[in-house]
């Protein structure tokens, strides 16, 4: 039950905003609870459902499922049965626009769908052109109010895109900053532990050679002098006293020296079955193929093949987390052959696992070290999205012998997986200070570096892009509203040239362009009696400005005249 509810865990986040989106789109449309709103409601909200149900999987479709009400609603509103267009489902629109700029990489898709709305909207516009047989000015003012759409479109589906789109790279950018410093803190707690070793290293090393030395020559030196004095028994005694003395000293040197190496000190091997089945209990996924015995745990080549499964696990289980591992461990002809792979991190996007890469660190130098001083071959790289270790240790010649670890001063932290060892990948290692002041670049901030750039790329482009776009589009629609305007337009000194009499072409070389619309005439004056009129703006200020009507019949200008209109 556990495991089926946290499957299930991300449906409550869809479930909320589905119920706030849904009360929204209810409360918007269904205000008169006509057939018409009740029916445009439940398509709204059809819409709104399936594109949240494929919003996780598809999220590039679900902005298709919700762009399709507006342009349906435009559609009915263009054919006249409906005159009341529905802001709350723009929100669906923006919301599903907004996730998928942080849930899908793709950039032509979420394009083409832009495109072929804002075609739409405009193929609708001259369908009805076409169709009622608008004239000129009735079209150019069509496509004004088709650049308003447009506009719509940009701020409620190219922008929460492109801010969709800033935020995995700003997360990144943000997570990535902690991830350094906390690279950096272990580095350095990494390096300290080195040093401390290095020193305990050098400490017993000295106390062996110097003291061991020295407190070897004294035993034997009493040892000599003892046998010289056998003729007098004191003598001979203190000699006996100062040799057992000695040896006892050198005894508790070695005592020292053991406790100042016990942490360089190789621990004894367990079985690689033993390895594998402690690594799976703490959740790993690991498949492990056999042939042939194990080798001596307890020889140089038992310890070697240990060692090498032990690091390649805990590196997939450090960088790679959720990662499939297979273990093969061949025994062969004089020697054993090991390969460790992973399939490389689980899930999508943007990660905040470091990239992976070449080059050689600590833990892989160490084994590197101690599988080639055995004779063998090792090898470790990136295989696509995954990494591989193949190592072939040879059996000791005789059966015999003990493999000295690596130096302390190589060899990371050491365990199973669920130990936490220290990064031993070359990739992965963490940086060093001393990069911050300058030098080589590592991997990992040049990462860092690149989340940066993206970052403050994504969010330009956010800003600027649809600022460009609504700016280019709103300079489009004023200069056809100043076109179309400037071309209505008949100068009253025009007007007072005009005689009853003149001939219609005389009389067409004076006026503008366009005509007023006769639809937009309230009250509309009579016409003379087989007569067709037409209507034409003049300047005015204050209030609505009066037209000039001019009456043509026979090809003559038949009647001329100023009305006002009424603010209704």
């Amino acid at each position: 039950m556990r495991e089926i509810l946290r499957r299930r865990a991300h449906l409550l986040p869809d479930l909320l905003l589905w119920a706030v989106l849904a009360t929204a789109t209810v409360l918007d449309l269904a205000g008169t609870w006509s057939p018409l709103a009740v029916a445009e409601t439940a398509a709204a909200l059809l819409c709104l459902t399936a594109a949240l149900a494929v919003a996780r999987r598809r999220p590039d479709a679900a902005v298709a499922v919700a762009m399709a009400f507006p342009v349906g609603q435009q559609f009915v509103i263009t054919m006249g049965l409906a005159d009341r267009f529905g802001l709350a489902p723009l929100a669906t629109v923006a919301v599903t626009a907004f996730l998928a700029g942080q849930r899908s990489a793709r950039v032509g898709t979420v394009a083409t769908i832009i495109l072929t709305a804002v075609l739409v909207l405009l193929g609708l516009v001259v369908a009805e052109a076409v169709a009622v047989g608008l004239d000129v000015r009735d079209f150019l003012s069509r496509l004004v109010d088709w650049v308003g759409a447009a506009i719509i479109v940009v701020l409620v589906v190219v922008a929460p895109w492109l801010f969709g789109r800033y935020l995995p790279w700003r997360t990144r950018l943000y997570r990535g900053g902690w991830e350094v410093a906390e690279r950096m803190e272990r580095a350095r707690a990494a390096e300290a532990d080195r040093a401390r070793l290095r020193e305990r290293t050098r400490i017993a090393s000295q106390m062996h050679d110097s003291l061991g030395h020295d407190l070897a020559l004294i035993a034997i030196r009493a040892a000599a002098l003892e046998m010289a004095s056998a003729d007098s028994p004191e003598q001979r005694d203190a000699a006996a006293d100062l040799r057992a003395s000695a040896h006892e000293a050198n005894l508790r040197l070695r005592e020292i020296i053991g406790v100042l190496r016990e942490e360089t000190d190789v621990a004894a091997a367990e079985p690689v079955t033993d390895l594998v089945q402690r690594a799976t209990d703490a959740g790993m996924a690991i498949r492990l193929l056999r042939e042939g015995p194990d080798p001596d745990p307890s020889g140089p080549g038992g310890q070697a093949v240990h060692r090498v499964v032990q690091e390649a696990l805990t590196n997939a289980a450090k960088y790679a987390p959720g990662t499939e591992v297979s273990v093969t461990v061949v025994r062969e002809a004089g020697s054993t052959r090991i390969d460790v792979e992973d399939t490389g991190p689980a899930g999508e996007g943007p990660a905040a696992v470091p990239p992976r890469g070449g080059g050689a660190g600590s833990g892989l130098a160490a084994l590197r070290t101690r599988v080639e001083g055995l004779g063998g071959t090792f090898r470790a790289g990136g295989t696509g999205q995954g990494f591989a270790v193949h190592a072939t240790v040879p059996d000791p010649v005789g059966g015999a012998g003990t493999t000295d670890a690596a130096p302390a001063d190589a060899v990371p932290g050491t365990g199973a997986p669920e130990t936490g060892a220290a990064p031993t990948r070359a990739a992965h290692t963490p940086p060093d200070p001393s990069a911050e002041g300058g030098g080589e670049a590592t991997e990992t901030r040049r990462a860092h570096d690149e989340a940066r750039v993206r970052a403050r790329r994504s969010l330009a482009t956010a800003l600027a892009v649809p600022l460009s776009l609504a700016a280019a589009l709103t300079v489009l629609g004023f200069a056809l509203l100043w076109w179309v305007s400037a071309n209505s337009d008949l100068p009253a000194e025009d007007y007072q040239r005009l005689a009853v009499g003149d001939s219609r072409e005389d009389v067409e070389h004076v006026l503008p362009l366009f005509a007023y619309p006769e639809r937009s005439v309230d009250p509309l004056p009579p016409e003379p009696p087989g007569a067709e009129c037409r209507f034409y703006l003049t300047d005015h200020e204050g209030g609505l400005p009066p037209v000039y009507r001019l009456c043509f019949a026979d090809g003559v200008l038949v009647a001329k005249g100023e009305f006002e209109r009424i603010d209704r």
